[in-house]
């Protein structure tokens, strides 16, 4: 060791003055980084050191309630029963008796169509309906006497069945002729004018009845298990009103383009809503769980960006737990956390400032036992 250091030392003479500056400062920067990192890393220890047994929290122990979760989701309101007006004969429209928007009775005339001469063809079916019964019966009755052939009955009797036939279709396109709400409700807009030639077939406007109304929302496929039909749904409206219904109808297909379940809400004895489209705030019960209420002030967020909380375990480590929000107040948030039933002690000053494992030593603790 002590001949290879010699030779070091010789071949460090024959160097050149400018590569032995060189080999002198690249020695003393090596050394020079070595001991600032010790001491760097010693530095760093007692600063943590003397942070966690300075720092405090404020905590507050908080006990779990079994309460009633909601789901609140968004819908529409639409009217349970809706039939479209529908034109069943072909000529000029004559007169229009109701507007765009006005309530109507059942078999209340909303249109007239021009008869052109049905009136008269109805005459003219009930004359010969009139002369194929007496054919008939004279018929049947020559044939008791031998005087006419079976044959010759059946002729008549198919004249008279085919004559009846003719009346009731002509009857019923007179009727047809005056155009009646087939329901109760609201005409929405009337899809035609006086003067104007319409075919059988032709719809003429929408009647809406909103004595039942039905609340159409939309629910995830993580969601969709947590509600039961038949039960109880309170629907808000944006103006303030409030209504009471039951879900009346759970989809079993999602939707091909969002993947979610129609849900519907029938709200029965309406007296408040005559507009389809508006919307409501549903909120929706999926039974009862676990919960705590905390200051909403005292919510975390984890590195994925999920919500939680941040609390103290019995050894006096911190522990970041994901929660599920599930209600708001005015004075704090209800999170479920692990559907736990026992009390936490949670963190509700200095949760910014500490981390999961971090151990506190100094915490004050309101509510708090022992």
């Amino acid at each position: 060791m002590r001949s290879f250091l010699k030779k070091l030392v010789n071949k460090f003479y024959c160097l050149k003055m400018r590569n032995k500056v060189i080999v002198i400062s690249s020695i003393a920067l090596t050394l020079l980084f070595f001991v600032n990192s010790v001491f760097f890393k010693k530095d760093r220890a007692a600063h943590n050191d003397s942070a966690l047994s300075s720092f405090s929290v404020k905590v507050q122990e908080c006990e779990p309630q079994n309460r009633t979760i909601y789901l609140n989701f968004s819908g529409t309101v639409n009217p349970s029963h809706r039939a479209s007006l529908i034109s069943k004969v072909s000529d000029k429209v004559t007169a229009i008796y109701l507007s765009d928007g006005e309530k109507v009775k059942k078999d209340d005339v909303v249109l007239q169509i021009e008869d052109y001469g049905r009136t008269e063809q109805v005459e003219q079916a009930k004359a010969l309906l009139k002369q194929r019964e007496i054919e008939y019966n004279s018929s049947v009755k020559l044939s008791r006497k031998g005087y006419r052939a079976q044959m010759q009955v059946e002729a008549a009797f198919t004249a008279l069945q085919s004559a009846k036939a003719d009346l009731k279709r002509l009857v019923l396109d007179l009727e047809n002729a005056a155009v009646k709400s087939p329901i109760d409700g609201y005409i929405d807009k009337i899809n035609t004018n006086e003067g104007d030639f319409i075919n059988a077939g032709h719809k003429i406007a929408d009647i809406v009845n909103f004595d039942q109304i039905l609340v159409v929302l939309y629910v995830s496929e993580n969601e969709i298990n947590k509600i039961e039909l038949g039960s109880t749904a309170q629907v808000n409206l944006l103006d303030g009103r409030k209504l009471e219904g039951k879900v009346s109808f759970i989809s079993k297909i999602a939707e091909p383009k969002t993947g979610s379940y129609r849900v519907e809400v029938k709200i029965t004895n309406n007296e408040m809503i005559s507009l389809q489209g508006l919307t409501a705030s549903v909120e929706l019960s999926s039974g009862k769980r676990f919960a705590y209420k905390i200051p909403s002030s005292a919510l975390s967020l984890s590195d994925e960006g999920s919500p939680g909380i941040k609390i103290i375990d019995d050894d006096g480590y911190v522990v970041f737990i994901p929660v599920e929000i599930v209600d708001h107040e005015s004075d704090g948030t209800w999170v479920v956390a692990h559907n736990e039933d026992k009390p936490i002690k949670l963190i509700v000053l200095g949760h910014l400032f500490v981390k999961p494992g971090d151990k506190v030593l100094d915490f004050g603790c309101q509510g708090c036992s022992g």
